[in-house]
């Protein structure tokens, strides 16, 4: 799979995303995409921190899929994010993150959870769903 056109479709998808990285299942960043003009609210090691705790939260939520189901995402909102994590397959995590302060521009560009049913329309390999 190629991760950067997966990225790039995901960013493509919506304008209100900031950040989409794809890990693996440690939380080691693999690919990043950013939206032009938008800068980190974190450094490279605090996000690099922050995704390995995230992916490690997966991981133990992994753990209880035999009797919950299998995770589809999983939402942290914070003042001036809100970062959606999905699993990609049974070793890879995307991490996709807007902005708290994002508005609606028109139809099709939303907020939460017009992104998440992107983001899951486009993992789901069927294109007449993206």
């Amino acid at each position: 799979m190629v991760f950067e056109g997966l990225l790039q479709r995901i960013m493509d998808s919506d304008v209100n995303i900031r950040h989409s990285v794809i890990t693996d299942v440690d939380g080691n960043i693999l690919t990043v995409n950013h939206r032009e003009g938008i800068s980190n609210y974190l450094s490279s090691d605090e996000t690099a921190a922050s995704l390995k705790r995230a992916a490690s939260a997966w991981k133990a939520r992994k753990e209880l899929s035999h009797k919950i189901g299998r995770g589809l995402y999983a939402v942290a909102a914070f003042e001036k994010i809100t970062r959606i994590t999905f699993p990609l397959g049974d070793n890879n995590l995307i991490f996709v993150s807007m902005g708290s302060d994002t508005m609606r521009m028109d139809l099709h560009e939303g907020g939460q959870k017009q992104i998440i049913e992107h983001v899951l329309n486009i993992l789901s390999g069927d294109p007449t769903k993206e």
